[in-house]
Formats: C-alpha cells, structure tokens, sequence
C-alpha cells in the first residue's frame, strides 16, 4: 500500500530528491565534524575531489605549501583532512610520549626456527 502511492511520488520527483541528496551531503562534510573552522581551499570542505585532481597533476605539494603560507599552521584539505604544518603537534595528535608502553604478549615474532 505504501510503496504503490510512493512509488510514483519517487519516480516523478527523483532529479529533486538526487539534487536534495547531494547538498545534504556536501552540507555534512562540511559543517558535521567541527572542522568548518579551520580555512583552506574552497572545495575541500566539501569533497576530496579537488585533492585528487591536484594530485593528479603532481603538484600537491606545492599547493600544501601556499596554503599554510596564506591560512598559517592548520589548513583544511577535505571533509576530514587537516595539514599541520608544524612538526611538534605530530606528538599532540597521535600521543606518542604519553607513558604507553608495549606489552611483550602481544608482540609476534616472525623468526622460525628449524
């Protein structure tokens, strides 16, 4: 019964639901996870297309570099991607130092003896 009235509903609408779709989409990669206020390149708090192409033409890094020289220390490259250009937040973010230490049990070796 639903799906026979919603059936032509979709059918008759879909290029505006795709379209409503897409800019829910590209709304939450930008606005979702926090990140919308770090700056950066216009699209990429949209999508991690412009990256790609960037990429592609083997030139990222140069295009790395002019960002943090226009938007400082933190820059945005995707929806979920941020550049540090400073070397000392490596320890800040993955927490190395933090008094963990490795426990021996989990360690595999990879020596077999014959």
């Amino acid at each position: 019964m639903l799906a026979s009235g919603l059936l032509p509903i979709l059918s008759a609408y879909w290029p505006v639901i795709l379209l409503a779709g897409v800019v829910i989409r590209l709304l939450q990669n930008k606005y979702h996870n926090g990140l919308n206020k770090y700056p950066g390149n216009a699209l990429a708090a949209y999508t991690n297309w412009w990256r790609y192409f960037d990429v592609r033409g083997r030139r990222a890094q140069w295009t790395h570099i002019d960002l943090h020289r226009k938007h400082g220390d933190i820059v945005r490259l995707g929806p979920n991607v941020l550049s540090f250009a400073d070397p000392r937040a490596i320890k800040i973010i993955y927490g190395l130092n933090k008094g963990m230490t490795k426990v021996g049990i989990f360690h595999h070796s990879t020596h077999q003896t014959a």
